[in-house]
């Protein structure tokens, strides 16, 4: 394949690279150096220690649901659609023994809804190896809330 002469070779390089780097939330033309953010930043509305909520970015810690958080979650992505990081699962619903040994788990945010210029994941899904009878129980997907 040849390419374009100068001006449209500019063009057609930074649509190649656009493509290759819209999955990581970047677009890389513009001027020499820079980089525009695709959207509005992304947060999840957190409940740990925070009554009213706040809006958080790669949280250590995360409210769930009423009945289920992970702690000391490392982020291996973090938006622009989806945010995927590893933990330890906790919940009532696996009181008391799970308090001292939580059980490892992967939680995967989803479903960004701008709100007030801001976008928030609505949605969590979380993978653990549990026992049978607190599967059931388990509240492993659910909605998160928004402010």
């Amino acid at each position: 394949m040849r390419l374009p002469q100068a001006p449209m070779r500019h063009v057609f390089v930074c649509f190649v690279l656009a493509l290759s780097v819209l999955e990581a939330g970047l677009v890389a033309c513009g001027a020499p150096g820079s980089a525009v953010a695709v959207g509005p930043p992304v947060f999840v509305l957190n409940f740990h220690h925070a009554e009213q909520g706040r809006s958080d970015q790669r949280p250590g810690d995360l409210v769930l649901s009423e009945f289920s958080a992970m702690t000391k979650v490392v982020w291996r992505t973090w938006g622009p659609t989806r945010a995927t990081g590893s933990g330890k699962l906790t919940g009532v619903w696996c009181l008391p023994h799970c308090a001292s040994r939580p059980y490892d788990a992967t939680v995967t945010l989803s479903n960004v809804l701008a709100v007030r210029g801001k976008g928030y994941f609505t949605r969590y899904r979380v993978v653990a190896d549990i026992p049978e009878e607190e599967r059931r129980q388990a509240d492993l997907a659910g909605v998160l809330p928004t402010p």
